[in-house]
């Protein structure tokens, strides 16, 4: 079949006609590649052609659901049928009022870039290996594994309100884990790149730095459980942020399974932290013009000066709530998009510098159970600080206790930051957490 839009479009006309009271239609057609690597050598490699179309319908609030992965009319008119068969069958909602009727959307630069749709499969495969063996000349004896791979392609959008959208896409991504064993001890690292545009995509540098970490985590040592500082370099940074903006997910809310019910209008944390979403980022890794139900995106501030103030809504949840849509459907969810907070004024080996004894962590950081707000992060990923400088690895430790308690401690964030498409990654500091060590 042809255009992509007057698929759905079309499919909305044929669920309404079979006694849908609302309908929306996704329709997709795009392309991916992906190659795997094992011990410097190519594992697996896969790449395929991909289209399809799901619908959504309602009445008197019950939703039914139904797709189908191929272009193919008499399916897809099959499947908005049954959608609405589904709908009409499901028990009523009386909290769904309406879907979301057409607004202009903003413009947004660097979603797709053409020059993606013409990558072959030796140049992505090509950037792979190349990473290998940089990794391999920094560190003969480590074993490299990684992959890289693209996606390009087109979706639309429509729903029986006026809603139409289409929106390509793009994406480039490599990566590169490097394992080194000497002896008894077993050290690890990783790399990674990814854009959406060509520009952003740098794969050059990043076998290397694989290598190298992983040999900074040889040798690893026990350190004894108690109350440490910690710093979250900037990779561990962004699960505290994520888990937040994650969090303060309206759906989640009124369904009572997130740690922040009734938090809004309170201090979460203190008035250094202010996290932000915003989808409108140019060349974002999560940017787009609208979310999954058409709605415009809009810059949100999640929390500003440690308050928490903004839920993340769909249009069920907004009207459910009777509040202003922020629009984060993610389809059958919400989620956040490009989450970033402000930045601090000084760099982060200055907050290392004022540790007599800490932690510094680079990957995995805490990251709370989504209900209890508690957490419990084994410690992959960690040095000891001993005299305002990274000493050495640890090992055989994990980190816990509750998060909104954890998050009080916080008291500084840093000016420098590691950038990736959409994020600004600070590192970040926090008074104490409670370490279980073996030592």
């Amino acid at each position: 079949m042809g255009d992509l839009l007057d698929i759905a479009v079309q499919a909305c006309e044929v669920a309404m006609g079979a006694g849908a009271e609302f309908a929306q239609a996704h329709a997709s057609r795009g392309r991916n590649f992906s190659v795997s690597l094992e011990k410097g050598a190519i594992e697996t490699s896969q790449q395929r052609e991909s289209s399809g179309v799901s619908v959504r319908a309602w009445c008197r609030g019950g939703v039914g659901s139904t797709g189908v992965n191929v272009l193919d009319w008499d399916r897809i008119e099959e499947a908005a049928r049954g959608a609405a068969a589904l709908a009409k069958q499901s028990d009523p909602d009386p909290d769904f009022v309406a879907l979301p009727g057409p607004e202009p959307l903003p413009e947004v630069e660097g979603l797709h870039d053409e020059r993606m749709a013409g990558l072959s499969v030796a140049q992505v495969v090509r950037w792979a290996l190349e990473g290998t063996d940089e990794a391999l000349a920094a560190v003969p004896e480590a074993i490299v594994s990684g992959g890289a791979g693209f996606g390009v392609g087109d979706s639309a959008m429509a729903n029986s309100v006026g809603v139409q959208v289409t929106t390509p896409y793009s994406g480039l991504s490599c990566y590169i884990r490097a394992v080194v064993r000497r002896g008894d001890s077993v050290g690890t690292w990783f790399e990674h790149t990814y854009g959406r545009v060509m520009e952003d995509f740098k794969p050059e540098g990043i076998g290397k730095v694989a290598a190298k970490g992983a040999l900074e985590y040889l040798d690893a040592r026990d350190i004894p459980s108690g109350d440490y500082p910690l710093v979250l370099g900037p990779q561990a940074a962004d699960s505290i942020y994520y888990s937040i903006a994650s969090q303060a997910n309206a759906e989640d809310v009124q369904r009572k399974r997130s740690y922040l019910i009734g938090k809004r209008g309170q201090r979460i944390a203190p008035e250094i932290l202010t996290i932000t979403d915003d989808a409108l980022i140019p060349r974002g890794r999560s940017s787009s013009r609208c979310d999954a139900d058409g709605v415009p995106h809009r810059p949100l501030t999640i929390v500003q000066d440690g308050v928490l103030v903004s839920y993340l809504h769909n249009h069920y949840t907004a009207n459910k709530a009777g509040e202003p849509n922020t629009g984060h459907s993610a389809g059958d969810g919400i989620s956040p998009t490009n989450v970033n907070v402000c930045l601090g004024t000084r760099p982060a080996k200055d907050l290392i510098a004022e540790i007599d004894d800490g932690l510094y962590v680079t990957a995995g950081g805490p990251s709370a159970d989504g209900t209890t707000g508690d957490f419990s992060s084994t410690l992959d990923f960690g040095f000891k600080i001993e005299k305002g400088e990274i000493a050495y690895p640890i090992r055989n430790a994990a980190l816990g206790g509750s998060f909104l308690e954890f998050l009080q401690g916080l008291d500084a964030i840093s000016s420098d930051y590691r950038e990736e498409p959409g994020a600004k990654m600070p590192t970040m500091r926090f008074k104490t957490v409670r370490l279980a060590g073996s030592g």
